[in-house]
């Protein structure tokens, strides 16, 4: 077990960090997954099957947080992860500002290195979803970045 969490424990927390957006909230969903990975004890393929089950269920697990009436009733924080250098932080502030979808596409194809077609299986999404959202998120992101340049 504590392979397995030393194994996936960044991954995981940081998925969760960026689409609830809430460290308490993404430290509670981290001991949700790994509860759940221990309570089921599941069986994998492969490596790569058991790393898009806990993707899978940590996504399942925001949403759940997203839809329950207590996440409704709250207000985000605006907390920054700790990163070498400033420019990526200053990136990762700003992708963690998309739409959570779009937040979440971000993530597992630039921080992750997921293709489009392995997100919209993970996300049971549409390829040309996914495309839509990357699309949406680059633009956002095009803006502040050079709106960001601009302003200096």
């Amino acid at each position: 077990m504590e392979e397995v969490i030393r194994k996936y424990s960044d991954m995981v927390y940081r998925i969760a960090l960026t689409r609830c957006r809430v460290v308490e909230n993404a430290e509670d969903i981290f001991q949700e997954v790994f509860l759940k990975f221990s309570e089921k004890n599941p069986k994998f393929d492969s490596e790569e099957h058991e790393k898009a089950w806990f993707i899978r269920v940590t996504i399942n697990l925001t949403k759940n947080l997203k839809h329950s009436a207590w996440s409704q009733r709250t207000v985000t924080l605006d907390e920054n992860m700790i990163f070498e250098k400033k420019e990526e932080q200053d990136i990762f502030s700003s992708v963690c500002q998309l739409p959570q979808n779009y937040r979440t596409v971000v993530y597992l194809l630039y921080y992750e290195g997921y293709k489009v077609k392995e997100i919209s299986e993970l996300m049971k999404k549409s390829e040309g979803t996914i495309k839509s959202w990357l699309f949406r998120a680059r633009e956002i992101l095009r803006e502040k970045i050079e709106g960001g340049i601009g302003d200096e």
